[in-house]
C-alpha cells in the first residue's frame, strides 16, 4: 500500500513538471504541447478512501456545509408619525429588525441622502450607531418625510415629522397656514388654531372679516367645525390669539367650496305681448361653473333666430338669458332653466304671460296711524284694476280694499298707491293687478308696524321725501283729507252764523 501511495505522488509530479514545460514551450514556439504521461485516477481516488477507511472507518465528505436559515431584515411598521416643538433636538430611530452586519442603513430627507451609513451628510444630523439619527435644533421646515432604508434588501420605513410651529392652522391634522384648500359640498371638517404658550380661550376666529358669530360659524375653543361643507363656507378665514397684547399671533388660510348650481330669478312671471320681444333671466352660483340649458314644454331650445341665448357674469352670479323673439300665442306658458356641474344639477321655472307681473314693494310712509304704501307693477296691456288685501298679524282672513284707477309710472310700470289709517300693531298687506288680458298673482305680502301715539313721540317716522307723489287708485292722500275736513269746518260754522242773523233780523222786523 505504500508502495503504490509513492508511485501516485511521482505520477502526479512528473505530469505537473510536463505541463509546465509544455506550456512554457508553448509561449515561446507557438508549438503544441506533447502528450503528457497519463495517471491512473482510479487509482488515486482508491488510494485515497482505502486511506480514509483505515483512519476513520468509513467515508467522510472533504467540505462540511452551514446549512442554518438566516432571517431577512424586516419592519414591524411601514411608517411612524412623530412630533417635535420647535429648537428641541429629534430622535429618529429605523426600526429594523434581524438587522445582520452585511446590511447598511441610508437615510433619506425626501429624496435627499442625508446619512449613509455612520457617515452624515448634513452638520444637522448625527448618525447613532444603533442606525438611528437625531435632528439637531428643529424647526419649522423640517416637517416632513424621512426615510430609513436597509440595503441590500431595499426595505424603508417612512418616519412622518410634524415640528410645531409657535402659531399654526391646522385642518384635519394637515397645516394650512397661508393656503388655500378646497372643500366639496356636504363634506364635513375641524379646523384648530394653536398658539405656543397661549390658552384656547384666548383664540377668536373670523370668516371674511366677520366675526365667527355673524358669520354663524360653529366655534369651540380653538376649533371651528365646518359641518356640512356649503357655499357660504368659502373666503378667507383669520385666527387671532386674543391675548392682549399690542401686536397678537394671527395667521389666516383660504377655503374654496366646490358645490352644485343654486338658481334664482327676481321675476319669476315675465309680462309680454303679442309680437313683442321677451327675455328671460335664470340667475346661478356654482363651483365649478355649470352649463345652463333652457325647456319649453320638457324640450330643449336650440338657437336660432325665434330663440337667442346669452351669458355673462354678474357681481354675485351667473346670468343666462332667454330672448324670445315675435312671441305668438304658441310662445306663452311655462319654461324651465337647469344649470349642471360636475358635482349636480339645479332648475327653476319662469312663466311667460299676457297679464301682469306680481306686484313688487317699493316704499311705505307711517305718520301716526296713517300708512301710505307703494307698489310697482310691469304690464305692457294698461291696468284696469288692483285689489289690496290687508290683516293684522295672527288674523285668519283679509280685509279688502278694491280701486279702478291707477298710475303709469314707466313705460310697461305702473306705480299703484294707497292710504289707509290703522289701529296700532303689526299688520300685512299684499296686492294683485288686473290689465285687458287678466289678473295677476298676488304679491308677497309685505310687513309692517303701526306704533302706540307714546311710542311715536320717541320714533322717527318712515317718511319718503318725494311730497309731490301723484298718488292715484287708492284713495285721497292725507293732505287733501285734512284740507277738506278743514274746509267743511268753515262752511258749517257761515252757515250757522247765517241762520242765526236771519231769524234774528226776522224777530226785529215783526216788532
Amino acid at each position: 500500500m505504500a508502495h503504490n501511495t509513492s508511485t501516485t505522488t511521482l505520477n502526479m509530479q512528473t505530469w505537473f513538471l510536463s505541463l509546465f514545460i509544455c506550456l512554457v514551450l508553448g509561449f515561446i514556439s507557438n508549438a503544441p504541447c506533447l502528450a503528457l504521461p497519463d495517471y491512473d485516477r482510479n487509482l488515486y481516488y482508491e488510494d485515497y478512501y482505502d486511506d480514509v477507511e483505515t483512519s476513520s472507518g468509513g467515508p467522510e465528505p472533504l467540505i462540511e456545509l452551514d446549512t442554518t436559515f438566516v432571517e431577512q431584515p424586516y419592519f414591524e411598521r411601514a411608517e411612524i408619525e412623530i412630533s417635535a416643538q420647535p429648537n428641541a433636538d429629534v430622535l429618529m430611530n429605523c426600526d429594523v429588525k434581524n438587522f445582520h452586519a452585511n446590511n447598511v442603513v441610508i437615510w433619506y430627507k425626501d429624496q435627499t441622502v442625508i446619512v449613509n451609513g455612520q457617515h452624515s451628510m448634513n452638520d444637522r444630523f448625527e448618525a447613532l450607531k444603533n442606525n438611528s439619527i437625531v435632528l439637531r435644533t428643529a424647526q419649522p421646515d423640517d416637517d416632513g418625510n424621512y426615510f430609513c432604508t436597509v440595503l441590500p434588501q431595499n426595505i424603508t420605513q417612512n418616519i412622518v415629522l410634524t415640528v410645531e410651529k409657535a402659531f399654526s392652522i391646522r385642518c384635519d391634522g394637515r397645516d394650512v397656514l397661508d393656503r388655500s384648500i378646497v372643500y366639496r359640498q356636504g363634506e364635513s371638517h375641524v379646523c384648530e388654531c394653536r398658539s405656543s404658550g397661549g390658552e384656547g380661550t384666548n383664540i377668536k376666529w373670523f370668516l371674511n372679516n366677520r366675526r365667527s358669530s355673524d358669520a354663524e360659524l360653529e366655534v369651540d375653543e380653538n376649533a371651528i367645525y365646518i359641518d356640512p361643507v356649503d357655499e357660504h363656507h368659502a373666503g378667507i378665514y383669520q385666527c387671532m390669539d386674543d391675548d392682549g397684547s399690542a401686536t397678537p399671533k394671527h395667521g389666516r388660510f383660504e377655503v374654496i367650496v366646490h358645490y352644485a348650481p343654486k338658481v334664482s330669478t327676481h321675476r319669476h312671471h315675465i309680462n309680454t305681448e303679442i309680437g313683442g320681444t321677451a327675455e328671460l333671466y335664470c340667475d346661478y352660483r356654482s363651483y365649478p361653473i355649470a352649463v345652463t340649458r333652457w325647456l319649453k314644454n320638457n324640450q330643449y331650445l336650440s338657437l336660432s333666430e325665434k330663440h337667442l341665448m346669452s351669458y355673462a357674469p354678474e357681481q354675485h352670479f351667473n346670468r343666462s338669458t332667454l330672448t324670445v323673439r315675435d312671441v305668438t300665442t304658441d310662445d306663452l306658458g311655462e319654461y324651465k332653466c337647469q344649470a349642471e356641474n360636475s358635482l349636480g344639477s339645479s332648475e327653476m321655472k319662469v312663466h311667460l304671460m299676457l297679464e301682469p307681473e306680481k306686484g313688487q314693494f317699493e316704499n311705505v310712509e307711517i305718520k301716526g296711524n296713517v300708512v301710505t304704501l307703494y307698489w310697482l307693477v310691469r304690464s305692457l296691456q294698461p291696468l284696469s284694476e288692483a285689489v289690496l288685501d290687508y290683516k293684522m298679524t295672527g288674523a285668519y282672513t283679509w280685509s279688502t280694499t278694491t280701486v279702478l284707477h291707477t298710475h303709469r309710472h314707466e313705460e310697461g310700470i305702473w306705480k299703484v298707491t294707497h292710504e289707509m289709517e290703522l289701529l296700532p300693531g303689526e299688520w300685512q298687506t299684499r296686492m294683485k293687478t288686473k290689465n285687458t288680458m287678466g289678473w295677476s298673482k298676488f304679491s308677497a305680502p309685505y310687513i309692517f308696524t303701526i306704533r302706540e301715539e307714546s311710542e311715536d313721540n320717541n320714533e322717527m317716522d318712515i317718511v319718503d321725501d318725494n311730497e309731490n307723489v301723484v298718488i292715484a287708485g287708492f284713495g285721497g292722500g292725507a293732505k287733501e283729507q285734512k284740507s277738506s275736513a278743514s274746509t267743511r269746518c268753515h262752511l258749517s260754522l257761515y252757515g250757522l252764523l247765517l241762520i242765526i242773523t236771519t231769524t234774528l233780523f226776522r224777530l226785529i222786523t215783526r216788532h
